[in-house]
Order: C-alpha cells, then structure tokens, then sequence
C-alpha cells in the first residue's frame, strides 16, 4: 500500500512538471509570435515612414513608380539592419557564455576602430583609386580578413593566459581601440584632402549610410554564422555551467572557445563593416530575453534575443525617419544600452 501510495506521488509531480514544461514552451511560441508580428509591423512602418510619409511631408503624391524605385532602395537598407540586428544579439550570447558575464558584449573590445584604421591605412598606401579601396567586395574581403586575424590574436592571448579576467579583457580593448584611433587619427591629418573626404565617406557606415553594395556578400556569410551558432546551442547550454563542468560533461572547452572566438570575430567582422558600431543592442536584446523567457536553455534565448534586436533597431530608425532624423538611433540605443550596464554593475556589486 506505501508502495502504491509513493509511486501515485511521483508520478503526480512528474504530471506537475510536464504541464510546467508544457505551459512554458507554449508561453514562449506565443511570446516568439508576438515579437515576430510586431518586427513585421514595424518594417511595414519602415517602408512607409521611407515613401508616402515623406512623400506627404513634402506634399507631393506618391505615384507607382516612385513608390517602386524608393522601396528598390529600401528593402535592401531593411534587410541589412534586421540581419546585423540578428547577428549582433546571437554573437552577443556566444560571448556572455565564453567570458560568462552577462555586461559584455563583443562590440566593446573595439571591432568600429580596427574597422576605421584599416581603411585609413589602405588609402594611405595604397590611395583611393586602388582596387584594394575602390571595389567595395575586395574592400570588404580586405577589411574584414584584417578584421578577423587582430580580434583573433587579442581574444585568443587574452582568453588564454588571463581567462575569466574580464576586467584586463575590457581594458585591454580599450587601450587597443585607443591606441588605434590615435594612429588612425595621425594618418588623416596628414594625408591630403582628397584622400581624407574619400576614407571620412567610406567609414561613416551606420544604419542610413550602409554599405548596401556588399548586402548581398554580407547576409549569406551571417545567415552561415547563424547556422553554425544555432547548431550548436546544447553545447552552449553545457558551457554555461563553467569550464570545469562543461570539460566534466565532455566538453573539450578550449576546442570550443577557439572555435567560437573565430565565430565571433568573423560574425563581428562582417556586421561592422557592413553597419558600423552597434555596441549596446546586443546587450540590450540578449538580457531582455533573459528576463523575459526565464531560461537558460541558449536556443530560447537565441531566438527571443534575435527578434527583439530585429524589432528595437527597424522601430527606432522607423521613428527616426518620421521625425526627419531628429535623433540618430544610434544615438538612442548607445544611451539607453549604457545605463542599463551601469545598471547591471551595480546590481552585480549588490548581490
């Protein structure tokens, strides 16, 4: 009779726990398709705020072909935000779990000045009307090759002999993204005019003044990137706990942390150059997903934290474009991404 009576108990908590499981996995498809409407609605905004809203502001009508060559010019500006928002919030996760702090983000260790120095030095050798500049896919290849060997070499000796001191990690960007800048300064005032208004155009990359020329190289590299990340989203799940329960539970955890710093840097690479410096989206969309979803398992948090970052850039630069650029998004999203660091360092020393 105790037998029967304990074996009732148990199988009633596992009942409990698979309706636990259950409603959540539910709640969380729900959450995921309401984040995924709103993204839509707000690159349908996107679009509009681009054609017949302007086109009202200035009081013209909008007719067919108008409407068609503007959205040609459109979509593609669209399609790379909402990729470099999707790549910026997954890379975002993989580096939280490496380094395991939830206030780093790849975007701090100074990829927007390795980005700008590289393009200096290449007009500056070589001058604007070198293949190596002048074409944008060879310009691309260069620049992100550069791109990937420097972050690799940083990561991987920082990573390596000081893992886990995230404090010398942040500062040793920091002073590179310093000491890169002030060379990269020193360049530009020597160099002539005409080269230096060429390298100032080439690296204002933000949101309005994309790279579109390279979309179409870019965005199958992320989508691979992407690909690769969501593969392997139960061995972040074992990362997570730590080098030494992760190597416990088979992980071989310096293969893992090579691997996916070669992830990183390559990811990082491609979204700069593309978009430029987006340094606190990933920060925001990744521990919103956190709050939200309650979970550690990475391929919730990959999902939710690529949707939010998605919906949080094309909303913002939609409202930008109403307002007629009042305020650049960046700008925004730099501000609030800031605090909410400074917010989580402080609740950190308090726990």
């Amino acid at each position: 009779m105790v037998s029967l009576w304990h074996k009732l108990l148990v199988f009633q908590k596992r009942s409990i726990n698979i309706d636990k499981k259950t409603n959540t996995h539910r709640k969380n498809i729900i959450i995921f398709i309401l984040l995924a409407a709103l993204t839509i609605g707000t690159s349908f905004l996107y679009i509009f705020s681009r054609t017949y809203a302007k086109a009202w502001r200035i009081g013209v009508a909008m007719s067919p072909i108008a409407f068609e060559s503007i959205l040609a010019r459109t979509l593609p500006h669209l399609y790379g935000m909402i990729a470099s928002a999707i790549m910026l919030a997954l890379l975002s996760v993989v580096f939280q779990t490496i380094t395991q702090s939830r206030v780093l983000t790849p975007s701090m260790i100074g990829f927007d000045s390795v980005f700008v120095g590289t393009q200096t030095v290449l007009v500056f050798m070589f001058g604007t009307s070198h293949i190596l500049f002048a074409n944008p896919y060879v310009n691309y290849t260069v620049t992100a090759s550069i791109m990937i060997i420097i972050s690799m070499a940083m990561f991987g000796f920082i990573l390596r002999s000081s893992r886990n001191n995230l404090v010398f990690l942040l500062m040793f960007g920091i002073i590179l993204s310093g000491v890169i800048g002030s060379g990269t300064r020193y360049l530009q005032i020597i160099m002539n005019e005409s080269d230096f208004i060429q390298v100032a155009a080439a690296t204002s990359v933000n949101i309005n003044n994309m790279n579109v020329n390279i979309i179409n190289m870019a965005i199958p590299l992320m989508a691979i990137v992407a690909i690769l990340i969501f593969w392997s989203h139960k061995k972040y799940n074992v990362m997570s706990l730590g080098p030494d329960h992760a190597k416990g539970l088979g992980i071989d955890y310096e293969k893992e942390i090579t691997k996916n710093l070669i992830i990183i840097s390559i990811g990082m690479s491609i979204t700069t150059a593309l978009i430029g410096s987006l340094t606190f989206l990933g920060l925001l969309a990744v521990n919103a997903a956190r709050e939200i979803f309650k979970t550690h398992k990475h391929i919730t948090i990959f999902i939710g934290s690529s949707i939010m970052a998605a919906f949080a850039i094309v909303l913002g630069q939609s409202i930008m474009e109403l307002l007629e650029g009042a305020v650049p998004v960046t700008a925004i999203i730099d501000f609030v991404g800031s605090a909410y660091i400074f917010y989580l360092i402080l609740k950190g020393n308090k726990i």
